[in-house]
């Protein structure tokens, strides 16, 4: 029952960086991260409320072009009714996953960014 729930929901893991034009560090928040460091992107899960995979994928560089992000390569999409089913997704991922079913919205960063040099 709750793969059936969680069915129109995707995890996607994601190479992005700044769209040309603006500076990496000045679209992020830096919460427990040195601002000292030009980061020049960073890797992110990315949640997507979509009815296939297909249709999430064309979400993905749509709602980080409403942020100011390009992406640079997905490296992995996945539909989390299955990743609930097999244990595979935390309790904070299912709450975000929860916010996002209740909300108009159909793109959420999930957790934080993890950003490179």
């Amino acid at each position: 029952m709750k793969r059936k729930k969680y069915s129109n929901f995707w995890l996607a893991f994601v190479n992005l960086k700044a769209k040309d034009g603006f500076v990496f560090n000045d679209l992020i928040d830096f919460d427990g991260l040195p601002d000292n460091i030009d980061y020049s992107g960073a890797w992110a899960n990315i949640i997507v409320k979509a009815n296939n995979i297909n249709d999430a994928l064309k979400i993905v560089p749509l709602g980080l072009d409403e942020l100011y992000f390009d992406v640079v390569f997905i490296d992995k999409i996945e539909n989390i009714g299955s990743l609930i089913e097999y244990k595979e997704i935390t309790d904070d991922v299912r709450a975000e996953v929860d916010w996002l079913s209740k909300s108009e919205y159909v793109f959420k960063i999930s957790d934080k960014l993890f950003p490179y040099k």
